[in-house]
């Protein structure tokens, strides 16, 4: 009996043979393999019980259990199904007495193998020899129990002669089977997963873009895989079984042995550099040496990826060159200081501007910390404040001007901008870009101080002294105070000039100047007009209600005595007298202009009563006033019946030939004739009239401009129009004009608004933003009168201007003042910094046209070129140039 039951295990274990063949077959073809399995568990089940160890008719013992727990173990659901069914049927079809319990025997082996693979998945249970042999027992033991269920003279049978060689014989088949059929499987999942696992190494291998090789120790080459075949010396299939001396240059090959021993030697990676010529050209590779760990067909081997590094070799080449011509360009640009500089402030380029700029060599500063050496003490923290956050953000340091420090400690103005340099692996890099401006800054102080300052003698010109006056006027209006204004004129200065020179008359000035401004207080100014004309404001005199003649006679004889006394003039005395007129300023005083005429007129009645005198002004003196009066109502009827007219002054390029035209207003009086504008646009101003009349100007003017364009001798033509400081802040000015310059037709670019400084003494920015507005139109605008105003060149450089107009009392008086000559050379050089065109008024001789045109001025206006005329004359002349 015992021998029949291993006979049947014996069979069980044939059953792994044809197992693993079917198993191989579910890992290609999962669904067809699982079937094949059920059906071969199925059919062992068959054959046992058609050969059984038989007990009774209708009752026999055979392997069936161990057959159908392992398909369900180790084949799933379907297996276990598909024998389950197959041994279910054989066994009906077996019939006898033993039927049922047969049947739950092959349900219950089934059941309890799924049951088994179930709680393994989870890690329930383990699958060792062990726990299969545990479970062989545990399913005879349900196997027995079920057998009790048979008649008790088999029950009794079973239990005395078959139970115990049932267990021991089963038990064991069913560990060994399933060790067996583990092992398989296990041995399968290798199988398969080295198989993907070589798959894809081969298929990246394949794709990779570098040369795989695999060499021994001696240098023998033993496979070689790449995609690209142009990377080796010879085709793929020929390397392997040669040796690297045979198809590398010696030096090569030397370093690659080299290469190769140290990573065997050592178990660690190496790298090697080299150049190659192969079928693609001149290759450059980077080779990686990875010692393989076991020997490859008996021998230490390496895996040796050789990557192709030609482009890069090629960027870094082109990146270095690149640097380089950066470099050298820096190094050699001239007046351009350039300076490199790491976040920790450390130096590290310095080029030849900069040594020349701050007197440190190159090898004096690099490494060194850039703020200490060249920022100022007082700036030193907002410095490096400015480049932390430049580092921290990556963006630049705002470009403007800057004062610094050199190395003999003094101190220059630079323009100075920032480029904060990021390459990927480096840290990133600033350069401070300096350019030297002392000489643009020291001509900007020198135009300021001539627009304040009278250059001959330091003393503050008109502009300044206005503007003083404008101070006083507003302090006597608001706390009813009084001041006065003295206007002194040298008596037959000009008899002294033509005798003496111009340099003696300019000593005579000077001195003039020394004694005046010692004879006053601190809080008084001492100005000049211009030529012998000096002007005295006395501020701060006391209440109103002091006689104030009392007060300034006793001043104003004071002044006179100095100016009396002799004169150092080339080692002689020369004696001078001065007439002096009193104005003065009281919370009634009207302006600054009309203060000044006042004590103008004070000064000429002392004149004419002898001169070396004093004289107040006398309001009876007010007949113009009355005269005033009458110009204005007549101003009015002007307006009212059309008695203006525009005559046009020609403008002349530097050969003479008339470009535009300044037209300029005229009055035809019928009472008075021909009247010009000097004699009443001042009232105008006064009065209001001047919005009326400049928007006559303004009309007729484009209106003319427009007719010009439909003439070709005559449509280059450009046309200055002026424009007075009350009409350009009126209230929506530019869209008035936008508008009336639509409506005539005239051409904008062929338009110059000529405005005089005195736009500028309130509200710049407001006056800026309407420059802009006409600026968008098209309309060029001109500044008339420079230099006798009232603008700063802080403003002068924001307004945006076309055109400069030097003052004709500049123009006049070059060839024998050096101050106004020296004032006009000022204006052409900082128009030419401003990129602006420069037209010099009042040119009058060929002298003065000469010298202009030396000190580089190009368009010029004056009796020189002609006279103001009507608009007949003036075409007649364009025509006849023609």
């Amino acid at each position: 009996m015992t021998l029949a039951l291993i006979q049947g295990a014996a069979l069980l274990l044939a059953l792994c043979f044809l197992q693993s063949v079917l198993a191989r077959l579910t890992i290609r073809e999962p669904l067809p393999g699982r079937v094949l399995s059920g059906l071969l568990f199925g059919g062992i089940c068959i054959v046992g019980m058609y050969t059984p160890l038989q007990l009774a008719p209708g009752v026999f013992f055979d392997a069936r259990s161990v057959v159908l727990a392992m398909a369900a173990l180790f084949g799933g659901w379907l297996p276990a199904l598909i024998a389950t069914v197959m041994a279910a049927a054989a066994r009906i079809a077996l019939g006898g007495s033993g039927l049922v319990v047969g049947s739950l025997v092959i349900v219950a082996s089934s059941a309890l193998g799924l049951l088994y693979r179930w709680a393994s998945q989870r890690g329930y249970v383990g699958r060792g020899v062990l726990h299969y042999l545990g479970f062989g027992v545990l399913l005879h033991l349900l196997a027995l129990a079920l057998f009790q269920a048979l008649d008790p003279a088999t029950v009794a049978h079973v239990n005395s002669r078959l139970a115990l060689p049932f267990l021991t014989v089963l038990a064991p088949a069913t560990a060994l089977l399933g060790w067996m059929l583990g092992d398989i499987e296990r041995h399968l999942r290798t199988e398969a997963s080295l198989a993907e696992t070589a798959a894809r190494l081969q298929a990246v291998t394949r794709s990779a873009p570098d040369l795989l090789m695999l060499i021994d120790v001696d240098g023998n080459y033993l496979e070689v895989m790449s995609s690209d075949a142009s990377l080796a010396t010879a085709p793929l299939s020929q390397l392997p079984g040669q040796n690297i001396d045979d198809q590398l240059p010696p030096e090569v090959a030397r370093r690659a042995h080299e290469t190769i021993t140290r990573a065997v030697h050592s178990g660690q990676a190496q790298t090697l550099q080299y150049t190659l010529t192969t079928p693609a050209g001149p290759r450059h590779f980077e080779g990686r040496c990875q010692p393989v760990g076991v020997p490859v067909r008996g021998r230490d081997a390496v895996v040796f990826i050789a990557r192709d590094r030609t482009d890069q070799v090629r960027s870094e080449v082109l990146l270095r060159e690149s640097e380089e011509r950066f470099r050298s360009v820096l190094s050699n640009l001239p007046m351009v200081s350039v300076k490199g500089y790491l976040a920790d402030g450390s130096i590290t380029f310095w080029n030849g501007a900069s040594e020349q700029l701050y007197g440190y060599t190159a090898a004096e500063v690099l490494g060194k910390d850039i703020v200490s050496l060249v920022v100022r003490p007082d700036t030193v923290v907002r410095a490096r404040a400015a480049s932390a956050r430049m580092f921290s953000t990556g963006s630049p340091i705002p470009p403007g001007e800057a004062r610094v420090r050199r190395k003999d400690g003094s101190e220059v103005d630079v323009y100075a901008s920032h480029a904060l340099i990021q390459v990927q692996g480096q840290p990133p890099e600033a350069f401070s870009i300096d350019i030297d401006i002392s000489v643009r800054k020291a001509a900007e102080e020198r135009a300021r101080y001539l627009a304040y300052f009278d250059a001959l003698t330091g003393l503050p010109n008109r502009r300044l002294l206005v503007d003083r006056v404008q101070q006083v006027l507003l302090e006597c209006r608001r706390n009813g105070s009084f001041a006065a204004l003295f206007f002194l004129d040298l008596d037959h200065f000009k008899t002294l000039n033509d005798s003496h020179g111009h340099e003696a008359g300019d000593q005579v000035l000077m001195q003039t100047a020394r004694r005046l401004q010692s004879s006053v207080r601190e809080q008084d100014t001492v100005a000049r007009l211009g030529g012998d004309e000096f002007v005295v404001l006395l501020p701060h005199l006391g209440s109103s209600g002091i006689p104030a003649p009392a007060v300034l006679r006793p001043l104003a004889e004071k002044l006179l005595a100095q100016l009396r006394r002799p004169y150092e003039l080339q080692g002689q005395e020369q004696q001078l007298t001065a007439s002096l007129g009193i104005a003065l300023i009281d919370e009634h005083t009207a302006s600054a202009d009309e203060l000044l005429k006042h004590a103008d007129l004070a000064m000429y009645r002392a004149k004419d009563e002898g001169r070396n005198t004093l004289r107040f002004f006398d309001p009876h003196m007010q007949a113009a006033a009355n005269a005033r009066a009458g110009l204005q109502s007549r101003l009015h009827q002007a307006l009212k019946h059309a008695q203006f007219e525009l005559y046009y002054q020609p403008q002349v390029d530097e050969i003479g030939r008339i470009v535009g035209a300044e037209a300029l207003l005229r009055w035809n009086d019928p009472v008075h004739g021909l009247v010009g504008p000097a004699q009443f646009i001042q009232l105008a101003e006064e009065t209001g009239q001047i919005m009326e009349i400049g928007q006559w100007v303004l009309q007729a003017g484009m209106q003319q401009q427009a007719r010009w364009q439909a003439q070709a001798e005559l449509r280059p033509l450009s046309l200055s129009l002026n424009i007075s400081a009350r009409q350009f802040l009126q209230e929506g000015f530019a869209g008035e004009l936008a508008s009336l310059l639509a409506r005539s037709g005239a051409n904008p670019e062929r338009l110059r608004l000529e405005l005089t400084e005195s736009v500028l003494l309130s509200n710049v920015q407001g006056v800026i933003e309407i420059m802009q507005q006409l600026r968008t139109l098209g309309l060029w605008l001109s500044l008339d009168d420079f230099g006798t105003g009232y603008s700063s060149l802080g403003y002068l450089k924001r307004l945006p201007l076309s055109e400069l107009k030097i003052d004709q009392g500049f123009v006049r008086g070059m060839l024998d003042n050096p101050t106004d000559a020296a004032i006009a050379r000022s204006i052409i050089t900082l128009a030419d910094s401003l990129q602006l065109t420069v037209v010099a008024e009042g040119v009058e001789t060929q002298a003065h046209h000469a010298l202009l045109l030396d000190q580089g001025c190009r368009k010029f206006q004056g009796y020189l070129f002609g006279r103001p005329v009507p608009l007949a004359d003036f075409e007649v002349a364009v025509r006849a140039q023609l």
